[in-house]
């Protein structure tokens, strides 16, 4: 029996605790939802096949090179003054100070990727007849983990 599910639901938080992935154990991480959210990209996970086929094989030869981390894509309601989104704590002042913080990706079912990474980028969009939102790109960066959020 097919076991997909619905991705409403799924959460995206932000903790300011740059230290991560070298907390102690138990160490609280205190975590706040980004507001507002509608599509969710996670990141891709990649690497570069790199060939290493010689002049005396037969056939071709490949490894795989270092993993790659792509880019976590939000769109979204687009509410200024928004604590998590405002200038002072929300992405804009994430963006503005280039702060590397933990994104914590929650899917419904529980299941969650921790990673540290960068505000990248915020393009707002302000059309005649539709919603203020943007389109917010956040870069991974180092290592990541999976959890399970209770």
């Amino acid at each position: 029996m097919p076991e997909g599910m619905s991705a409403q639901g799924t959460i995206v938080q932000v903790s300011p605790d740059p230290n991560w992935p070298t907390l102690g154990a138990g160490d609280p991480v205190n975590f706040v939802s980004i507001a507002e959210l509608r599509d969710i990209t996670p990141p891709a996970l990649t690497r570069n096949i790199i060939e290493t086929t010689t002049q005396n094989e037969g056939d071709d030869a490949h490894v795989v090179g270092i993993r790659r981390h792509g880019e976590l894509e939000l769109d979204m309601n687009f509410v200024p003054q928004n604590a998590t989104h405002d200038e002072t704590d929300g992405l804009q002042g994430l963006w503005f100070r280039g702060e590397r913080n933990i994104y914590r990706l929650i899917y419904p079912e529980g299941s969650a990727w921790l990673f540290s990474g960068y505000v990248a980028s915020i393009a707002p969009s302000a059309p005649l007849d539709d919603r203020l939102s943007a389109s917010v790109t956040i870069r991974p960066t180092g290592r990541h983990d999976w959890t399970t959020v209770p």
